[in-house]
């Protein structure tokens, strides 16, 4: 998968949004930044990472607050996963 500009691979994640499955791009990425910034679950909001999120996926206004449940839930999985 390219993400358009310079060959640019984003990834591509299928996570659970209020009920649906939902194709995620980017999220990886978005991520590891959090990550190597030292940011743990508890520092991160659902508002950022749907700010961060939205560069690369549509996120219909009605359904932010989903969205923000499920991003800060992977997250939380993401984190963990790397600091067992």
């Amino acid at each position: 998968m390219s993400g358009g500009c310079c060959g640019r691979v984003v990834s591509l994640q299928q996570i659970n949004v209020g009920g649906r499955i939902i194709g995620i791009m980017g999220m990886n990425e978005v991520f590891q930044e959090y990550f190597k910034k030292g940011k743990t679950p508890d520092d991160v909001t659902g508002d950022e990472l749907v700010k961060d999120l939205r560069k690369f996926n549509y996120i219909a206004e009605g359904a932010e607050q989903y969205y923000k449940e499920a991003f800060l839930r992977e997250y939380r999985r993401y984190y963990e996963a790397r600091t067992k």
